[in-house]
């Protein structure tokens, strides 16, 4: 009848009529207007808004999800949003008297089971309704918008779900809520989950809850979410070991040490957590420089062990406090540990080459053999704290090594991995080694900009170990580009005994400076305290001071303190501090271009691009078949 009709028909419906069919809506016999085609956009329903304000425009905005009727009535409603709770109550008797009265007691009985889920797809809405109800449920909802199906979920309109979670139209079943979190949990849906609990009566699941989700939350880097779960604990009456561990697990990527120490120290009074929140307060209180305390707590960590993996983890980590406090047992402890220690395990290798670079760097030498094989096997290792502890001492020993492109990699492979998992705390240290690759390559500016980042970091935790390091790198770019002055005026930072390695390369690196401004004697009173030091910097520092003075009082010995200089840092490894000390004092060049058996010095000058400095050299007659050759190349 109606195709015979000459007349244009328009119908209004909330249902398409069963004689429409998709293929005349497709060919064009009929043209059909679907709730999608009138739903209002954002701007739309803004501009209907426009006397609104602000706050109360967009959340009707998003309350009404471009339903029309909607936003017309609020558009005419005097009553405002005063806060995410609160709806007005025109829209309340819109829903009910136009929508929700219209549907059937099951569908409205169902709907309020599916609103108890903060996610949806049709699988929890079967787990929840039964497969038949469900199906039936939904498409129900769906026909008149309350529900929306985009991709796999199921979205319930924000107005029926506020309506029904204000009214509590019928009352919600604790077996529902439990159905929503199981299945929340098995997809590891964390957040969904922890919506299920928080505002479904369900607090007494928070404790389980975050013991599933804790590991998962951190490697994901979901701090705020870790602190706002134990915000939410705090503020329901819940505490506990648990909920201190994760408090501590947090503050100590963020840096926050001594609070990171005294949550993993209250959590481990609960025997199951005793292992790991003893190793968290370990390693902040070694983060914290505070080496004795966590060598203590690490070995409280081995005693709570409960395997074999733990107990070497407990005493890897012992080696590196031992390390920083120069115990005598600290070689033996190390040896002990290698034993056996291959590729074939990631995790021990990288922790070995860890600790040894650590102790080799404390000891005067830079062997880097198995450290560049750690690193490439740190792809498969998943471990960030020991990626990143690796990272920042391998980039450092770059660095020293003049391998100055690699350690701006491994430099910036740190950062990535600090910024990808919010180790907050790893950064200053990725950041200082890249300066030093910088500046090793001359690019002033930028080294210069990476240290200021670095030092900031540094102050904002506290962390003095990290300030020192930078300052540290500091007085050896400007002292290096000549500015010897200005690297002097520099205030000096307390040292504490705490940190005695890097207070002596301070020290060393301020020398180095003094020796290069002509205070010769301030340069050598300065340098007496660190002298002694074993350290491949003091070692290296040491040496050049020695080799400075000597040239600048014209001394007869001053080829053989270059030449003492030449072989203390080609011995030790760190040849990025005879380049930091010929720049500074380029005549210190001419003396070692003059003897003979050069081919390691030339190579050094090319690979570091100082061509620049050898032109002086050429044109005063010294070896300059060599200054051509380092041009060319």
């Amino acid at each position: 009848m109606l195709a015979s009709c000459p007349l244009q028909l328009l119908l209004t419906t909330r249902q398409r009529p069963s004689w429409v069919t998709a293929r005349s809506i497709l060919y064009g016999d009929v043209f059909e207007i679907n709730q999608t085609a009138l739903a209002m956009d954002n701007q739309e329903a803004a501009e209907v808004l426009a006397d609104w304000s602000g706050m109360s425009a967009s959340g009707l905005v998003a309350l009404a999800n471009g339903w029309p009727a909607v936003i017309g009535l609020a558009s005419v409603s005097s009553a405002e949003i005063e806060s995410d709770d609160t709806v007005p109550e025109s829209l309340y008797r819109f829903f009910a008297e136009e929508v929700f009265d219209a549907l059937g007691d099951e569908v409205r009985d169902g709907l309020a089971l599916l609103a108890v889920a903060p996610v949806m797809e049709r699988e929890l809405a079967a787990e929840l309704l039964g497969d038949g109800q469900a199906e039936s449920i939904c498409a129900a909802a769906l026909e008149v918008g309350i529900l929306v199906e985009r991709d796999e979920r199921l979205e319930l309109h924000p107005l029926a779900r506020s309506f029904l979670e204000e009214r509590g139209v019928p009352p919600v079943c604790a077996e529902a809520t439990a159905t929503c979190l199981a299945h929340y949990k098995a997809r590891r849906d964390w957040g969904a989950a922890f919506d299920v609990v928080s505002k479904r009566d369900a607090v007494s699941e928070l404790e389980a809850l975050l013991a599933e989700a804790l590991d998962d939350l951190l490697e994901t880097a979901r701090l705020p979410t870790v602190e706002s779960w134990c915000a939410f604990a705090a503020k329901s009456g819940i505490g506990g070991p648990l909920f201190s561990l994760a408090r501590a697990e947090t503050a100590l990527r963020q840096g926050r040490h001594v609070q990171a120490q005294a949550h993993a120290e209250a959590a481990a009074v609960d025997g199951k957590l005793a292992f790991r929140a003893l190793s968290v307060a370990g390693r902040a209180a070694h983060l914290a420089s505070r080496e004795e305390e966590g060598l203590a707590l690490y070995q409280r960590a081995e005693s709570a062990a409960t395997d074999g993996r733990e107990r070497r983890a407990a005493l890897w980590d012992q080696v590196i406090c031992a390390v920083e406090l120069d115990l005598p047992e600290t070689s033996l402890m190390l040896n002990e540990l290698s034993v056996g220690v291959s590729t074939s395990d990631p995790r021990e290798f990288i922790r070995a080459a860890t600790c040894r670079l650590i102790f080799d760097m404390r000891s005067g030498t830079l062997d880097l053999g198995d450290s560049d094989l750690a690193w490439e096997l740190l792809p498969v290792l998943g471990e960030p704290l020991i990626q990143t502890g690796f990272e920042s001492i391998y980039a450092n020993a770059l660095a020293l090594a003049a391998r100055y492109t690699d350690a701006l990699e491994v430099a910036n492979t740190l950062l990535h991995t600090a910024q990808k998992y919010r180790l907050d705390f790893a950064r200053p240290y990725g950041l200082v080694s890249a300066a030093m690759g910088q500046a090793g390559l001359r690019q002033w500016n930028i080294a210069a900009d990476y240290l200021d980042e670095a030092a900031a970091l540094a102050r904002d935790t506290r962390n003095h170990y990290a300030e020192l390091f930078a300052f540290a790198a500091r007085l050896r770019l400007l002292t290096q580009q000549g500015l010897h002055r200005v690297a002097l005026a520099l205030p000096l930072p307390d040292v504490p005994e705490t940190v005695p390695a890097v207070g002596a390369e301070v020290t060393a690196s301020r020398a180095l400076a003094l020796a290069a401004a002509d205070r010769l004697d301030e340069a050598r009173a300065t340098l007496s305290s660190v002298e002694s030091s074993p350290a491949v910097e003091s070692i290296v520092l040491s040496a050049a001071v020695r080799a400075i003075t000597s040239l600048k009082l014209d001394d007869a010995r001053t080829a053989s303190w270059v030449s003492n200089l030449e072989e203390k840092a080609f011995a030790t490894g760190a040849v990025d501090l005879l380049v930091t000390a010929y720049r500074a004092v380029p005549e210190l060049l001419v003396v070692l271009l003059r003897r003979g058996g050069g081919q390691r010095r030339m190579d050094l000058v090319r690979r570091v691009g100082d061509h620049e400095l050898l032109r002086p050299l050429g044109a005063a007659g010294w070896r300059d078949d060599e200054v051509k050759s380092s041009e060319v190349v």
